[in-house]
């Protein structure tokens, strides 16, 4: 459970990172941050409809990523270089630290290295298929090792200037389908606790 949590929020890093050759540039400046909304649907085996659930992202290149489900929990993740923090709102916090978890070390090399722009780095771990034009592109990641490795089948990224969709298929067969809205880039204070949970994971 630990690690499919990981990988998730590793996967979001990369899903909403703004640096991709194929879309239009979207370079943060010290300082900014990205943030936006997003609508998640899991399909799962044995469940006859979707879970739904919603919620906010913050992005802050460096530092790490915030993923604040709304509804139907109350969630707050962190992942950042120093680990993975989970927090039920107005309860309790556990926090698993990178070197905890052999294979955080390698997803959040995933998620650093999106962030960063480096695709010849994610190409290693990736088979990375891309079509389209920078205001309409799509990007179908697969990974190279299927044993051992990332527990996917395949990641499918619609976007244009931001991430507009992502699906994230598993090798058990169940299916996640992500839609972003109101991406904006800000230099807007975050609040306290955003504050509080990226200073936990930012640093090893």
């Amino acid at each position: 459970m630990i690690a499919r949590r990981c990988m998730m929020a590793a996967t979001f890093g990369i899903l909403i990172a703004p640096r991709a050759p194929w879309a239009q540039s979207l370079s943060l400046s010290q300082g900014e941050m990205l943030r936006g909304r997003f609508t998640q649907q899991r399909f799962l085996q044995g469940f006859n409809a979707p879970l739904a659930s919603t919620g906010s992202f913050i992005l802050a290149p460096n530092r790490g990523l915030i993923w604040r489900g709304e509804t139907p929990f109350a969630l707050l993740t962190g992942m950042g270089p120093g680990g993975l923090v989970q927090r039920v709102v107005g309860g309790a916090t556990t926090r698993y630290p990178a070197s905890k978890l052999p294979l955080l070390a390698q997803l959040y090399e995933v998620f650093s290295a999106a962030l960063e722009g480096d695709w010849a780095k994610l190409e290693g771990i990736f088979e990375v298929e891309r079509k389209g034009i920078p205001t309409k592109w799509q990007v179908m990641l697969i990974p190279r090792k299927k044993d051992g490795g990332m527990p996917l089948q395949h990641v499918a990224v619609h976007g244009g200037r931001f991430v507009n969709s992502v699906e994230i298929s598993r090798v058990n067969g169940d299916r996640d389908t992500i839609k972003f809205n109101e991406q904006v880039v800000s230099r807007d204070p975050i609040d306290s606790e955003d504050g509080e949970l990226l200073g936990m994971v930012s640093h090893p």
